[in-house]
């Protein structure tokens, strides 16, 4: 039979109750089309990046307690199974103490629990502060496939990346290939910068056309703080060929038929100046809804900066729920008010002068 996968979802950051819920609703969502895998991205339980709360036992306590819930919860499902990132104890007491790992559930048991092997510390990662790398790796059987399981940075060890050469010494992907898997699947928190779709993508087609096997490819979607992730999770073929592509900055659920044939063309990158508008208007989006703000007040001075943080607020998180305000003093021009009152009637915001002069004076 065709092994088919389900995409998805948006975590927050901590709330491992929460996104516990999301993976369960999720399952029950993906029920009716019965399909075979369900896929949640990197480190989805915690959401990414955890940061500190990896140093806290009680946190760590409460993401095991998760894990044994999905388990159970996965008896309800009998023909489906769910592969999720987690922290999990390495139950070691030298080095930290955990692995980044991902979890095929199903059943009620865990099927495999693969650890990532590839830790990045450049850029915006610090996983080696947390993290451990995997001692092995190793594929599973699973319905007529063998699947090969890799974790975000594990599948960017291709030296035409680096200028200075390879950056590891092992590859992952290579590995779990000579080792029989049918079927690759990265799941990743792969934050946005402008560009880094069309790398992405080039980089996973090579890895399907390399090794002659399909690849699933898993991304966390939504801003946590500084970061944006920008999703565009994806199915390829075993010629490097779409077979579905997710949008965007969006959750989506797809279904992937892993051994359907790919359709070239279907992947289209996006315009770099529509990536970077779309990450500005998700990271706004998702930092007041995750951390619980309903409104937002921007003062507005009539110049070309707080028009366009406007423009981004009122797509962010609609008119009724920006403020926009002018706050004139003895150096305002006419034009500062008039322009801030103009800009508030085209975007349909609410908008109040509040004059700082006599502030000013006293």
């Amino acid at each position: 039979t065709t092994l088919e996968t389900r995409l998805l979802r948006d975590p927050i950051v901590g709330d491992i109750t929460g996104n516990r819920s999301a993976a369960i609703r999720v399952m029950s969502q993906c029920r009716e089309a019965e399909p075979d895998l369900v896929v949640f991205p990197e480190l989805f339980l915690v959401g990414y990046p955890p940061k500190d709360f990896l140093e806290r036992p009680w946190f760590i306590d409460k993401t095991q307690e998760a894990i044994r819930g999905l388990a159970e919860v996965s008896v309800r499902y009998p023909e489906i199974a769910m592969l999720i990132g987690a922290p999990v104890p390495t139950g070691k007491d030298v080095g930290k103490g955990l692995y980044n790992s991902a979890l095929l559930i199903y059943q009620g048991r865990i099927l495999l629990t693969q650890h990532k092997s590839l830790l990045p510390t450049y850029d915006v990662f610090d996983e080696m502060r947390h993290f451990d790398p995997a001692a092995a790796i190793s594929t599973v059987p699973f319905k007529g496939e063998i699947l090969g399981v890799t974790i975000c940075e594990d599948a960017w060890n291709i030296p035409e990346l680096w200028p200075k050469g390879r950056r590891y010494p092992f590859n992952p992907v290579e590995a779990l290939a000579r080792q029989g898997a049918t079927l690759l699947i990265n799941i990743s928190a792969s934050p946005f910068f402008a560009g880094k779709e069309e790398i992405r993508f080039r980089l996973l087609r090579d890895h399907a056309r390399k090794y002659g096997l399909p690849f699933v490819f898993v991304n966390q979607v939504g801003g946590n703080d500084e970061l944006i992730f920008d999703g565009r999770s994806l199915g390829l073929d075993a010629a490097g060929e779409p077979i579905a592509v997710c949008p965007p900055f969006a959750e989506e659920v797809v279904l992937v038929e892993t051994r359907k044939a790919g359709t070239p063309g279907i992947y289209v990158p996006q315009d770099r100046i529509a990536s970077i508008h779309e990450a500005l208007v998700l990271g706004t989006r998702d930092y007041l809804r995750k951390c619980g703000f309903a409104r937002a007040v921007i003062g507005l001075s009539g110049g070309i900066d707080s028009a366009v943080t406007c423009c981004l607020a009122k797509e962010a998180i609609g008119a009724e729920n920006v403020l926009g305000i002018s706050m004139p003093s003895p150096y305002s021009s006419k034009g500062s008010v008039d322009d801030s009152r103009a800009l508030a009637a085209n975007l349909g915001i609410p908008f109040k002068v509040i004059p700082i002069t006599p502030g000013y004076q006293a």
